[in-house]
């Protein structure tokens, strides 16, 4: 009887043990979100809303030219360098978003950036992912036009725009834009 008490207490003891532990790791996993969010809250990295989109002009990969002209209707924007890990985690929602939102793919710009230890594999994993929903610009970390007239300083960026080219949202996190959903208009070729 006296080892069944016994075992009984160690138990308990364990399982209290455990459990605070438990409760410190989810009280440190809370703190580090917070951390997070407060980065891809910090907006003193990006143009602000209410900015008209800069000027640019730039070589798509499918080798047209685009402008800062092409996002005068609603228009998202992703500003993404392939080395950074939370623009490679955030892709697969920023696709899911415009697909969500009904852009069609001309009213969407992704303007991937590189440079010269750039995986060229994890490039193409990039590249191929936007291709279905974006117009796609891929400059090099040296020659990044569009990135330097966006003042991109930080990666990834997102943006929405107006009609008139103005941006009306601007986050690091595909999670903060806005839900919104549009009526999907015929890609114009």
């Amino acid at each position: 009887m006296n080892i069944l008490i016994a075992l009984t207490i160690v138990l308990a003891v364990t399982t209290g043990g455990h459990l605070m532990i438990t409760l410190g790791l989810v009280r440190r996993l809370r703190a580090h979100t917070d951390l997070l969010d407060q980065l891809t809250d910090n907006t003193d990295r990006l143009l602000s809303v209410g900015t008209t989109v800069p000027a640019f002009t730039a070589r798509t990969v499918d080798g047209d030219t685009t402008t800062g002209a092409n996002l005068r209707h609603p228009a998202a924007v992703a500003l993404l360098a392939v080395d950074c890990p939370h623009c490679r985690t955030n892709l697969p929602e920023f696709v899911a978003y415009i697909q969500g939102a009904g852009l069609p793919r001309d009213h969407v710009l992704a303007v991937v950036t590189t440079n010269e230890h750039t995986d060229p594999a994890a490039r193409h994993d990039m590249l191929d992912a936007l291709a279905p929903v974006a117009t796609v610009v891929c400059e090099n970390g040296t020659d990044s036009g569009v990135a330097t007239a966006f003042d991109a300083q930080a990666f990834p960026t997102f943006y929405l725009t107006d009609p008139d080219a103005v941006i009306t949202s601007a986050t690091h996190a595909v999670r903060k834009l806005p839900n919104t959903t549009t009526t999907p208009t015929p890609a114009h070729h």
